[in-house]
């Protein structure tokens, strides 16, 4: 599988010639930087919208951070247990990881397929994860066969696909919320795992998406992960408890003289319901430890008289700005080192065998059925936690989410732009307006590229799909302007159309 690519066509004789330049997934790592959907994630929400706070980290700098966090967690493993994690097909994959998230983050994501799936009958849905696919083997438009008139877009390795693919559910056989793959790419499984891997989620798909099965679900999905999507999504997640604090506290946004008076997190634990009692017993400490030392370097003692006294007074030091700057950048690199450090590896056979002797016999059946072969090096082995700093990292997402999210002007932003999202695909989604696309999509629509997608009496599923890729691959900026151009009476002037 590691030179082969989704597609035949592309330029194959060139990369004939440069066997031995460059590795197939250093080609990938390079078409993906050179990418548009990749510099367009610079104006790409991570968790402050880019209108409001331009100058913390947007879903480009996050992916850089998510690649070097990954590519050191693959050279510890590697070096640890004499293995031959590629860290180029590490580094691609980290790259491309939120290549596919719309506009306004999350609540882009969520919007958009609730959109689609009201204007298809169901039929189609949107995920970040599986956009990430369409757009690389799709809507990047690298190559074009004139000959069969088709698009293949960057026509990414296998492996390189494989490491981003989170979810391998097809859309029709999931919940149609979230954590699918398009129903289009099915045959990216079945290159990947064979025919019988589809039919193992047929028989199988009832039962994962009972919610009450939610826990083995996310099994499935862990065990249905290769080596290389297991470390990029450790180091997602290593980023997300660390950095988005950081941004939060930079900005004020997280107020750590104010939040955690009584252990406020706690409530927030409880609450988010995926933290038992025995969990949240076992993490309290460790938690309570991250915001006291955070605390400390603001000289915050958590009294009222504390937060009377000015700041360079309590610090002592005429440098004291500079001073906190510095002591929280080397706080959030310690504790991202203790994270990559806590990261291991167990093998899968064992992992599984441990799952039986908890599970019942349906969930020992789902597990022991998967038809993938753990022999094979990218499925050899699972990421574990030590030390429980999995449940840390959880708790910590789960809190800084709560405190940012919760704040007055990012809930004021929030109301905005799910009103522009949801107003561009009412105009988007209309038939009629079809020169309102820019050209490449009016092309791709005349020319019958979305026409598989179906038509249905006066539905149009083909044109709806387009109007969620073109939606999707906006940025909040463009979003915001377009927005603006169709419905301010006050402005007429005219936007560049990306």
């Amino acid at each position: 599988m590691n030179n082969e690519r989704v597609f035949d066509y592309g330029y194959v004789d060139k990369e004939k010639k440069e066997k031995g330049i460059r590795t197939p997934f250093q080609i990938d790592r390079d078409r993906i930087i050179h990418s548009s959907a990749f510099r367009r994630m610079r104006n790409k929400t991570q968790v402050f919208g880019v209108f409001t706070l331009d100058y913390y980290r947007t879903r480009l700098t996050h992916s850089l951070e998510v690649s070097q966090i990954a590519r050191a967690a693959a050279s510890i493993l590697n070096k640890k247990y004499s293995l031959n994690i590629d860290i180029d097909l590490v580094e691609a994959i980290s790259l491309a990881h939120d290549i596919g998230h719309p506009p306004f983050g999350h609540l882009g994501e969520f919007i958009i397929n609730e959109e689609l799936k009201k204007a298809t009958g169901g039929k189609f849905g949107f995920e970040a994860n599986a956009q990430n696919i369409r757009i690389l083997n799709f809507l990047e438009k690298k190559f074009y066969d004139s000959r069969n008139n088709k698009i293949y877009g960057i026509n990414p390795s296998l492996k390189t696909i494989d490491g981003i693919l989170k979810y391998k559910i097809p859309y029709s056989l999931s919940d149609k919320n979230k954590h699918f793959i398009y129903d289009n790419d099915i045959f990216i499984l079945e290159k990947l795992h064979g025919e019988d891997f589809i039919k193992y989620l047929k028989k199988y798909s009832v039962f994962l998406n009972n919610f009450e099965n939610k826990g083995i679900k996310d099994n499935f999905f862990g065990v249905s992960r290769c080596i290389e999507c297991q470390i990029l999504n450790a180091a997602d997640d290593i980023a997300y408890a660390t950095h988005d604090i950081e941004d939060g506290v930079e900005s004020k946004l997280i107020d750590i003289g104010g939040h955690f008076k009584v252990n406020k997190y706690l409530k927030y634990l409880k609450e988010d319901g995926c933290f038992g009692e025995d969990s949240i017993n076992k993490i309290g400490k460790q938690v309570d430890n991250f915001f006291f030392n955070l605390r400390n370097i603001f000289k915050i003692t958590g009294g009222k008289e504390a937060n009377r006294i000015p700041v360079a007074d309590r610090q002592g030091d005429s440098m004291h700005h500079i001073k906190v700057k510095t002591d929280l950048k080397e706080f959030f690199s310690n504790y991202i080192s203790k994270f990559i450090l806590n990261i291991d590896l167990e093998e899968r056979q064992g992992g599984i065998a441990k799952l039986k002797s908890k599970s019942k016999p349906k969930e020992n059946n789902l597990i022991f059925d998967i038809p993938i072969d753990f022999d094979d090096d990218s499925y050899k082995y699972g990421v574990v936690w030590k030390n429980g700093v999995n449940l840390e990292i959880s708790a910590l997402k789960q809190i800084s989410y709560r405190l940012v999210m919760e704040n007055r002007e990012i809930l004021l932003n929030r109301y905005k732009a799910e009103n522009i999202i949801r107003r561009l695909f009412s105009v988007f989604s209309d038939v009629k307006n079809l020169k309102f696309y820019p050209d490449d999509f009016q092309e791709l629509c005349e020319f019958g590229f979305y026409d598989g997608f179906g038509k249905d009496k006066n539905e149009n599923a083909g044109f709806q799909v387009m109007c969620a890729d073109y939606i999707s691959g906006m940025t909040d900026m463009y979003a915001m302007k377009l927005y603006s151009s169709l419905f301010d009476a006050r402005n007429f002037s005219d936007i560049p159309h990306a």
